[in-house]
């Protein structure tokens, strides 16, 4: 289980580095820049990211992170149950943590989608895809 956390821990700091990009796109340039009629798009001049759009993308990255531990658990739990040797507690056990790794990954979804909704809707902006 130990073993486990410090593996989550590495995973967070993985998933946070990419966060930490998003923030230094937003930063502007030293140049004064022309006012934003004369800027064509798609040029890399000063194409920030919003704040909203920064939130977006955290809730599904962590979201997404969520997913797989609860997946990783799922699977952990058919090894334990599929290598039970007839230990009927260990057998229930693992098919309890499984059941429970359904239902969490059905909370995930729908936190998945209700966030989406909530985004789309209250903020009409699209969901960042990282």
């Amino acid at each position: 289980m130990k073993h486990l956390v410090y593996w989550g821990i590495g995973m967070l700091a993985g998933i946070m580095t990419p966060i930490h990009s998003l923030f230094a796109q937003t930063r502007s340039p030293d140049a004064v820049l022309p006012d934003a009629g004369s800027i064509p798009q798609g040029s890399g001049l000063f194409e920030g990211i919003s704040l909203i759009e920064v939130v977006t993308w955290t809730i599904q990255w962590a979201l997404g992170f969520v997913g797989i531990i609860i997946f990783i658990i799922f699977l952990f739990s058919g090894f334990e149950y599929a290598t039970a040797g007839g230990d009927s507690s260990k057998a229930e056990n693992a098919t309890k943590r499984m059941v429970n790794a359904v239902i969490g990954m059905i909370i995930v979804f729908f936190a998945f989608v209700l966030s989406n909704a909530v985004l789309g809707f209250v903020f009409q902006v699209p969901p960042v895809t990282p």
